[in-house]
């Protein structure tokens, strides 16, 4: 039985909503962390935090109230380990195209002889609440299906023990399909794939993520099964109110939109 506040919602089949950090500052994190998102993902692929930004971070989402999670920006043990270490909950691992590369992730989640993870729980004992390997290791292993690759071998990868999510990114996943991102209405190929990965979470148990760009696309996703959905990221949600905000102002509707966002 998982502890880990995340793994344990996924298994009971309970939805979990979170929120994209891209901006590098703790101030920043508490702040979307108190508003009562389940889980806020510090974004080092495409945002703009390194490791010392992040640990500070990921301890302003926690007094904030909310669990911290990673994107690093590539699947190296390395990478992972280093933010499992500072104390993510969940380490979202990028373009995953087959399940060589997903066990590779897997393993850097734990330690031998189950895995390649080095011990070092310089943060992380304090955070889980103890030095134990087994403790340690209770960290959410999250996926992304962004590729072609990863589109063909999504249900080998979703097989691979030691996975606990997989998480759709809208943007790469459309380019993999000749498609731009963004794009409105999503197109049939597009809702297929969607549909198909979502199905092969349901059937090894594990959740299905996916990044959304406002509030009423990720109810729908929630509608449809997903169990791990963003809901917007912090510099498109903030763009997305000055803006409207200030066409208020100057007359217009005031409606924001859908800001464009980082997948």
């Amino acid at each position: 039985m998982s502890d880990n506040p995340l793994i344990r919602r996924w298994r009971a089949g309970e939805v979990t909503y979170g929120v994209w950090c891209t901006v590098p500052g703790s101030v920043s994190a508490e702040l979307i962390a108190r508003q009562g998102p389940d889980y806020c993902c510090l974004d080092f692929q495409h945002g703009l935090i390194d490791l010392a930004a992040g640990v500070t971070m990921m301890q302003a989402v926690e007094a904030g109230g909310s669990i911290p999670v990673a994107r690093v920006n590539w699947n190296e043990p390395n990478r992972i380990m280093q933010v499992l270490d500072a104390g993510a909950r969940g380490v979202v691992v990028p373009m995953v195209g087959n399940a060589e590369e997903a066990a590779r992730a897997a393993r850097a989640f734990r330690f031998p002889p189950h895995g390649d993870r080095s011990w070092g729980p310089v943060r992380t004992g304090g955070v889980l609440g103890g030095t134990d390997p087994e403790t340690l290791a209770d960290q959410a292993c999250i996926l992304m299906i962004e590729t072609a690759d990863g589109i063909g071998n999504v249900r080998e990868i979703a097989a691979v023990p030691g996975v606990d999510a997989l998480y759709i990114g809208p943007s790469d996943l459309s380019l993999s399909l000749g498609l731009r991102p963004g794009h409105t209405p999503p197109d049939p190929r597009f809702t297929e794939v969607v549909d198909g990965i979502r199905t092969v979470c349901l059937e090894n148990g594990i959740a299905a993520g996916i990044h959304c760009g406002s509030g009423e696309e990720a109810a729908r996703y929630a509608e449809q099964g997903f169990t791990m959905i963003t809901v917007g990221t912090d510099s498109s949600l903030l763009s997305g109110a000055v803006r409207g905000n200030l066409d208020a102002a100057r007359g217009g509707t005031g409606s924001a939109g859908r800001a464009a966002g980082i997948y």
